[in-house]
């Protein structure tokens, strides 16, 4: 691994990638790029791309396998793009690529690295990468109190819930706990205090009609009895529950009584994978700035001739951003197109509310009144201020599935998935067309599970001291064989009983025995309801 600066080619290639995106007015954090040969980037990979990691069996395991099968040809080597964002951001160059590969690649996390600055979900943390590195220090020396027998198992027990992880979801820890730790959440954009209205003036007062009136507010009883209860468990617990947490992982990093070898490790290994969090919520938008700033950049190289190849970058862009079906979409096709279609609805108008209120066919059809913003300027209010739900519910058309092939399937795959006749407006020889009016309906359920089960903290002293998880039912089961190690990792971090309810099943794990009991199934929105009143969500008897 050495950094770019050694190298005098790539270190003039990356001026002029600066120099056209400053032009460009793009906003970017420092940007530090290194080059490594093909073992090297199967390492990175490896290590969730920082350029350390604690010591771990697995690790070691895979790395033997991966390069026997690059070295035997069984496995590419060439990776395209690789970055870590933050600021600084640490991006990685493949010393097998030619200079347009490098230059592309450049341009590319020039895209990557502004998106996560400025993104409402605000990724690029401060010192990401440095801090790793201290973690990966202290789950070291964890590692050493612990021993490798009890470190390994603890090690995959924590792995095992990675995907309990939700740092973005509206029941992440700063929604769902009260707390009297510090904590490393995302700051709350503070919104402007609005003013109050002010009360109108009665003709009359009427003392009887005071009496009578029923009042809305609570009393001040309840009010003092529900502090009470708040301070009482804040003294005792540290914290309280004051809705569902659907952040199991972030909960049990902060409140699971762990030794410090322990906590080194659930710190470690929720750092790392926290951003996949905002990858699934923005990917579309993500890769399609990327991509999007990468042609302009690239464009601009190419007529000053700083690199060659013209012919060979548009085959790998047209191979990057090839259209596939909505249900195994391309980020890079999606995100780019729809990036483009965005610009030209912003250049001619038609984000406009006279645009919509348009009567005459004609004159929406000809329609070209450009407004005084530009539409780079609103392209990247929209990077500050909305995730992929949002682009893909306000700009996504029918029209603009069927021109993106988003509906394309080819014939194999439609028969295995059982598409009628009926659903299918064409055909050729070798694909079908179904009805583009139900794939954005369906690609944004997407957004609502990201096919990860809904699973919820409800209740940490459970039948005095266990943790109750809810699963929230929403027509997908959970597979039945991994109920049980699932829960017996989790009770391996709590240290205690762990429950979880999953639509008239309660599984409980305790003392190394696991029962399935049937109940009476629980609403998710009755048990919030009872959270938020100092209830008990959930009682046995």
């Amino acid at each position: 691994m050495r950094n770019i600066s050694a190298d005098a080619r790539l270190g003039g290639l990356w001026e002029r990638v600066q120099h056209y995106a400053r032009g460009f007015g793009r906003t970017l954090p420092e940007i530090r790029f290194f080059v490594l040969d093909p073992l090297e980037f199967a390492s990175l990979l490896e290590k969730n791309v920082y350029p350390v990691s604690p010591v771990n069996i697995w690790e070691g395991r895979n790395m033997v396998s991966k390069r026997h099968r690059i070295e035997t040809g069984q496995e590419s080597a060439l990776y395209y793009e690789v970055v870590q964002c933050g600021n600084p951001s640490y991006a990685y160059l493949n010393n097998t690529n030619s200079d347009m590969t490098q230059a592309s690649v450049m341009a590319h996390v020039v895209g990557h690295c502004e998106f996560s600055e400025l993104n409402v979900l605000c990724d690029s943390k401060p010192n990401r990468s440095e801090y790793v590195m201290h973690l990966v220090r202290k789950a070291n020396m964890g590692r050493t109190q612990m021993g490798d027998l009890h470190s390994t198992e603890y090690w995959n027990a924590c792995e095992s819930i990675v995907p309990l992880i939700s740092p973005n979801s509206q029941y992440n820890l700063a929604n769902s706990v009260d707390s009297d730790l510090e904590m490393p959440l995302r700051e709350k954009v503070q919104e402007p205090a609005r003013e109050a209205e002010p009360k109108r003036a009665q003709p009359y007062s009427s003392t009887l009609q005071a009496l009578f009136k029923p009042t809305q507010e609570e009393s001040a009883f309840r009010r003092e009895l529900k502090q009470k209860i708040k301070k009482e468990t804040l003294s005792r617990r540290g914290y309280r529950l004051k809705a569902p947490c659907q952040d199991v992982m972030g909960f049990l990093r902060s409140y699971a009584p762990a030794s410090f070898g322990e906590r080194a490790i659930l710190n470690y290994l929720y750092t790392v994978h926290a951003p996949q969090d905002f990858i699934m919520r923005t990917q579309i938008m993500n890769e399609g700035w990327a991509m999007y700033w990468e042609k302009k950049i690239m464009l601009e190289l190419f007529k000053e001739k700083a690199v060659t190849g013209i012919i060979d970058y548009a085959r790998v862009f047209s191979g990057v951003c090839y259209p596939r079906p909505f249900f195994a979409r391309n980020p890079y096709h999606l995100g780019y197109h729809l990036w483009c279609e965005v610009e030209k609805l912003y250049s001619e108008g038609k984000v406009t509310l006279e645009y919509i209120e348009e009567k005459d066919r004609l004159v929406k059809e000809s329609w070209n009144r450009p407004g005084q913003r530009q539409p780079i300027e609103a392209m990247t209010h929209l990077v500050r201020t909305i995730t992929d739900y949002e682009f893909l519910r306000r700009f996504l058309t029918p029209e603009l599935v069927q021109k993106f092939h988003l509906n394309r399937v080819d014939k194999r795959t439609a028969k295995a998935l059982g598409i009628k006749p009926s659903d299918v407006i064409r055909e050729d020889n070798q694909h079908v067309w179904i009805d583009p009016k139900p794939v954005l309906p369906q690609m944004l359920d997407f957004f609502a599970h990201f096919n990860r089960p809904c699973v919820f903290v409800v209740d940490t002293d459970f039948n005095d001291g266990g943790l109750l998880l809810l699963h929230r039912y929403d027509g997908r089961k959970l597979k039945k064989k991994w109920i049980e190690p699932t829960l017996r990792n989790v009770n391996l971090i709590w240290k205690a009983p762990v429950y979880l309810v999953s639509e008239n099943h309660l599984f409980q794990y305790a003392a190394g025995a696991y029962k399935d009991v049937e109940i009476d199934e629980l609403d998710f929105e009755q048990v919030a309801e009872r959270i938020r009143k100092d209830e008990k969500p959930f009682k046995t008897h």
